[in-house]
């Protein structure tokens, strides 16, 4: 991150989800075959994850904190067809007993850490957006 942060080009691990396998070593070596990704500086970089801006270090390097809310109706429908119509890793029971067992944990460990520590929080369930005071300043200047 500090590299494209100081405008240079950075290669990217790789996830087989389907293998469940990086394309690097824990070393941070490309292993054999694989292939990694490539991201270009830019004046805007989106970061996904569940876990961007909890690590202080990685927290630091991000100007813009956003976390998008939705729907558990939502989640599991873009969860069904990310690991189960596109991945084909999971049996249904297993993604639905998997899917509803970790949502409060989630929540605990990520989502509401996450809410607490980002400047901008969309609420796709009531179409609600809150803004940092701060946050909300720049944007009334706009």
């Amino acid at each position: 991150m500090k590299e494209i942060r100081q405008g240079k080009k950075i290669i990217i691990p790789q996830y087989d989800f389907i293998s469940a396998t990086s394309s690097h070593t824990l070393e941070g070596e490309v292993k054999s075959g694989c292939s990694t990704g490539e991201i270009s500086p830019a004046d805007l970089i989106f970061i996904e994850g569940n876990f961007p801006f909890l690590y202080p270090e990685v927290a630091e390097l991000i100007d813009l904190k956003v976390v998008y809310l939705t729907d558990d109706e939502i989640r599991l429908k873009r969860k069904w067809k990310r690991d189960i119509d596109y991945r084909k890793k999971y049996e249904l029971t297993y993604f639905l007993n998997r899917f509803f067992r970790e949502q409060f944990l989630m929540a605990e460990t990520v989502y509401i850490p996450q809410m607490e520590k980002c400047d901008l929080l969309v609420d796709t369930t009531r179409a609600e957006i809150w803004l940092t005071p701060s946050l909300k300043k720049i944007v009334e200047g706009w």
